[in-house]
């Protein structure tokens, strides 16, 4: 067998595969979402409005968003590197 005889037939089984799990997953999350009530558009809608709501909070000009965002890397890099630092330096001596 070639090559690309493989390459297509792993091509066809893994999209048949790939549509099956897909329409599956479907059915289920469609199911789920008329059952609670919910359509699609307003699920994004919800998604849009919490990362619209979580931007605006961090503040109201682009600047202010880059030096807030700014800050929390700085305040948490002051956490993470030295527990990162640590991890190594006390890894490497086993």
């Amino acid at each position: 067998m070639s090559d690309e005889d493989l390459r297509s037939r792993i091509g066809r089984s893994f999209g048949i595969r790939t549509l099956v799990q897909l329409i599956i997953a479907s059915v289920v999350v469609g199911a789920i979402f008329s059952f609670i009530g919910v359509s699609p558009r307003e699920f994004w809608s919800g998604i849009y409005d919490t990362f619209q709501g979580i931007i605006s909070s961090l503040g109201e000009s682009f600047a202010e968003v880059v030096i807030t965002i700014i800050q929390y890397l700085v305040i948490g890099a002051a956490i993470v590197i030295p527990i990162w630092l640590l991890s190594r330096l006390l890894g490497s001596r086993k």
